[in-house]
């Protein structure tokens, strides 16, 4: 087998692997990150700040008999949210010996940089999926939890009028009328005039366990029928309805149901937010770096990059997700 060229491979100390796990690192970072669900399904943006008030804004227009001649206004209603961010951490340390006379561990030191990129987008979905899972964060629609059977059409108006978006009867999703049944629970949805129809439920949301199924389900141009006697076309190989594989949900048979046109106009069900200041000295408390000079160094002989990130996410609006339990 051939051998590694030390000279080119290893860095000549801790200043040359902390400078080329930058540039790795800077580089990655410049990279597009693919979406996620939790953007496709959510709203993501930044802050400059630790405490943020989002507006939610409460609109819909209503046409009533024109009896006189006078003027109807509608008017928006606006709510504030708290968005707080919290800091998280990741690192990586490594013995200075190691990386000036081991290829294998310089390469590790090295790639590690590209990783904490990707470590960040599964840290934002596992961040959602356990938020979505414990239903215990509330929304800043109402103040109810996300998933509940009494939401308020209107918070700032007749409080009498409610709509659910959670199906606590298990229900398996790979059963297509499981499926037509909490489609048609969802267009039950009001706005604030305590109006419904306008949300329609178009992506399926599921655990790994049951993606390769649902997929293979909406794929096939005919089903059994109901009774079972017979087949008929599947009325959801159109492409009306799209799976999303949810890999960090916990449980295997919950599944939830999106609206991503409703989403798009601005009905998120969360925002996840990062805080990002444009200044130098938030680029040193976001990436520290620890060479020879650093305590770790002088009580263990190793170098190391400590990251830190700051983020804050709320669910906001219940509309345009259904959460049905699974079987």
């Amino acid at each position: 087998m051939a051998l590694l060229n030390p000279a080119v491979t290893l860095p000549s100390g801790s200043r040359d692997a902390l400078e080329q796990w930058d540039e790795r690192y800077i580089g990655a970072s410049q990279l597009v990150t693919p979406e996620t669900w939790v953007s496709q399904l959510g709203d993501e943006t930044e802050v400059a700040s630790l405490e943020t008030k989002y507006p939610m804004t409460m609109l819909a227009i209503k046409y009533i008999e024109a009896i006189s001649d006078d003027p109807n206004f509608d008017s928006s209603g606006e709510k504030f949210v708290d968005l707080v961010v919290a800091q998280y951490k990741a690192g990586i340390s490594e013995t200075l010996l190691n990386l000036i006379t081991n290829v294998f561990k310089a390469r590790d030191w090295f790639a590690s940089a590209e990783r904490f990129a990707q470590a960040e987008a599964i840290f934002k979905l596992k961040l959602i999926s356990a938020d979505l899972e414990a239903n215990t964060e509330t929304c800043g629609w109402d103040d109810l939890a996300l998933f509940h059977d009494s939401h308020l059409a209107n918070p700032k108006g007749d409080t009498s009028i409610t709509f659910d978006n959670l199906q606590s009867t298990p229900k398996d999703c790979a059963d297509l009328a499981n499926i037509e049944a909490e489609l048609t629970l969802m267009a039950q949805v009001k706005d604030v005039n305590g109006d419904r129809g306008f949300v329609s439920g178009n992506v399926l949301g599921v655990p790994p366990e049951k993606f390769r199924k649902m997929t293979n389900l909406l794929k096939q141009d005919f089903v059994p029928t109901a009774a079972g006697t017979a087949t008929m076309r599947n009325p959801y190989n159109d492409a009306s309805l799209t799976v999303v594989q949810m890999s960090q949900l916990t449980d295997a048979n919950d599944w939830f149901i999106f609206d991503t046109n409703l989403i798009a106009k601005g009905v998120p069900p969360w925002i996840v937010a990062k805080l990002n200041i444009p200044a130098p000295g938030f680029d040193a408390l976001s990436l520290r770096r620890h060479d020879e000079t650093s305590e770790m160094f002088r009580t263990t002989g190793k170098i190391g990059v400590d990251s830190r990130i700051f983020y804050g996410r709320k669910f906001l609006f219940p509309h345009a997700v259904r959460k049905v339990l699974g079987a």
